[in-house]
């Protein structure tokens, strides 16, 4: 029973499922550099943007799911002239949201994931459709401060053009 072949056979087998990610989560996308998977949390759903009250924060969010989905920013005050937040994410795609925690006293900024179609609203859990990320420190300009969709539904490297195309770095 011990023979070099079944050892052989059993060390094949440890090899493969260790590098093909058995003992990790291989689900993390690759994100730019200075990018780091911090300052958030999830709430039921709901993805939960933390630390939006003493500085201007660049957040990235990539759809990891095989749908077309909005994320959205539920508005549950008086809009007023605001002209929304929701903004469209394909499969694969990234989109960058900058908020002003400095301009408005708005701490956590709660969003949704959801599918709109048919006259109804499908939520989806935010934890299993999209990955995110926060720069350290990104530098604004007096012109492009302020909480708004930077760049929306892109390849990563067209919405890094995008986002520096705007006077942004980090």
């Amino acid at each position: 029973m011990n023979s070099p072949i079944n050892l052989a056979v059993v060390l094949t087998i440890m090899i493969a499922l260790t590098t093909i990610g058995c003992n990790g989560d291989n689900s993390t996308p690759d994100f730019p550099q200075g990018c780091a998977a911090e300052s958030y949390e999830f709430n039921g759903n709901n993805l939960v943007l933390n630390e939006v009250s003493s500085k201007q924060s660049l957040y990235l969010f990539h759809n990891i799911s095989d749908k077309n989905f909005l994320i959205n920013h539920p508005i549950t005050k008086n809009p007023g002239a605001s002209a929304g937040w929701a903004s469209n994410l394909s499969p694969g795609n990234w989109s960058a949201l900058t908020i002003d925690g400095t301009a408005t006293n708005i701490g956590n900024f709660e969003i949704t994931c959801s599918i709109i179609g048919d006259g109804k609203i499908e939520y989806l859990d935010c934890k299993n459709v999209i990955k995110t990320c926060r720069f350290k420190d990104p530098v604004f300009n007096s012109e492009n401060t302020g909480s708004y969709w930077v760049a929306e539904d892109k390849p990563l490297n067209s919405l890094l053009e995008a986002i520096k195309g705007r006077g942004i770095s980090w």
